[in-house]
């Protein structure tokens, strides 16, 4: 039944669809492919008012009948950082967000039109409420692919061109996307990106330095717990037909419990938050 809903909400969402459409492979034939994670990536988004956090803007989003406002920060650099890499690289976006979320976050950060496509909740598997994304739904050569997330769970299904970042929560001194740009350039003259573990290797080598402090990922650990503890009715098991929306929120492992089975054909969802 869920298979039959996705498509049902597929051929109803391509007529309403307000972000830009699916690029052809051809267009970006001479680029590489950037796969980029959203929530705690790109951006961190609160689904309730927050006086300890700082948001830069107000979302609202229509799902069901029923408003969600959404409170959205970018992580620092976005702009700059997706300028740099859309030189390089044909970018998308992979999410286990719901495709209204998806897109109306995608409206706000890309004003340029830099992102060529996304693939939201519809496209990803859920398995005992894990989140695994497949990238051979992208329709492009492995070996031009690198997909960073802050979720080791979604490179399940391409380990090899999976590049691990560390989770954004509303940081102002984080510099993270600032430093993936050499690191993104260096890999564009690759012939094949994999394995991304090892072009990372030879490129710390070169620079002397990691591309991620240690304080970076540390600081990424002890917020991770903190997040947990602010979001503990995720970690509560319930049965399918007593999960909402409000439950999911933005954390790609506080989903359903079920088995999404993959779609040959890049079925959407446009099914709201997380991921």
């Amino acid at each position: 039944m869920a298979i039959f809903k996705n498509c049902y909400e597929h051929f109803r969402g391509k007529f309403q669809k307000q972000y830009i459409p699916a690029q052809s492979p051809k267009m970006h034939s001479k680029k590489k492919v950037l796969v980029l994670d959203l929530d705690e990536t790109l951006v961190h988004c609160e689904f309730k008012e927050n006086n300890s956090f700082q948001h830069e803007a107000l979302l609202k989003v229509n799902h069901k009948g029923q408003e969600y406002k959404i409170y959205l920060r970018t992580r620092p650099h976005l702009n700059q950082f997706l300028i740099e890499a859309s030189r390089d690289y044909e970018i998308i976006i992979f999410t286990a967000g719901y495709e209204v979320y998806c897109e109306k976050v995608l409206a706000y950060i890309d004003n340029n039109r830099l992102i060529s496509d996304y693939y939201a909740r519809g496209s990803c598997q859920f398995i005992n409420g894990v989140c695994f994304k497949d990238l051979s739904l992208l329709d492009r050569p492995m070996e031009d692919i690198i997909f960073i997330d802050n979720n080791p769970n979604a490179f399940d299904r391409c380990q090899e061109n999976g590049l691990l970042i560390p989770s954004y929560l509303d940081s102002d001194d984080d510099d993270c996307l600032l430093r993936l740009i050499p690191f993104l350039k260096y890999l564009s003259k690759k012939k094949d990106l994999r394995p991304i573990a090892q072009h990372l290797h030879q490129f710390e080598n070169n620079i002397g330095n990691t591309l991620f402090s240690e304080n970076q990922k540390s600081l990424e650990i002890q917020q991770e717990a903190m997040d947990e503890d602010t979001l503990s009715e995720g970690n509560v098991v319930k049965k399918d037909n007593d999960i909402t929306d409000l439950d999911i929120k933005h954390k790609k492992t506080q989903t359903h419990l079920e088995v999404v089975s993959k779609v040959s054909n890049k079925i959407r969802s446009a099914t709201l938050f997380s991921g």
